[in-house]
């Protein structure tokens, strides 16, 4: 004659199973947290790197002599500007360029835009001529205010501009 053993599960082991699987879920939960702000971030890097390109593609359509001069009256409003020299050294003058329309909207976020020109010495004479080396550095820098990190980020832009 055989006992008959009782079928089931103790309180210790239900105990241990919910423990392991309330751990799991909540190591789940956690990356999932991390994954919904590396995507909002990830999306304002790419809005901002689209806005940059699109500004640099605008600015050609400055001449090249006036990139880095300030123009208020241009009849193309997303192209007025203030600029000013930050730096006079000979071989490398850099002037600064404040946009009038700093701040765009793209979707929930708003996005600062500014560039700046650097003048390139192509000769080595150890002097940045605009019209003898006729090359220039255009920066654009746009920066977003990122909530979720709590910071001001930005990307910067570089391409060259030569005299044509």
């Amino acid at each position: 004659m055989r006992l008959r053993t009782k079928d089931g599960f103790t309180l210790v082991e239900v105990l241990i199973a919910v423990t392991i699987l309330s751990i799991g879920i909540l190591g789940i939960a956690g990356l999932a947290g991390t994954a919904i702000k590396n995507s909002g971030y990830s999306q304002a890097v790419s809005s901002a790197n689209n806005l940059a390109q699109e500004r640099i593609e605008a600015l050609l359509a400055v001449p090249y002599a006036n990139i880095q001069v300030t123009d208020t009256v241009t009849a193309r409003t997303d192209l007025r500007r203030t600029c000013v020299q930050t730096d006079a050294t000979a071989s490398k003058p850099v002037f600064s360029c404040t946009p009038s329309t700093v701040t765009i909207p793209i979707g929930n976020r708003n996005f600062d835009w500014s560039y700046t020109v650097t003048f390139i010495d192509l000769s080595g004479d150890g002097v940045a001529h605009a019209t003898l080396d006729g090359l220039k550095e255009v920066s654009v820098t746009v920066s977003w205010a990122d909530q979720l990190f709590r910071a001001t980020k930005s990307i910067t832009l570089v391409t060259m501009r030569a005299r044509s």
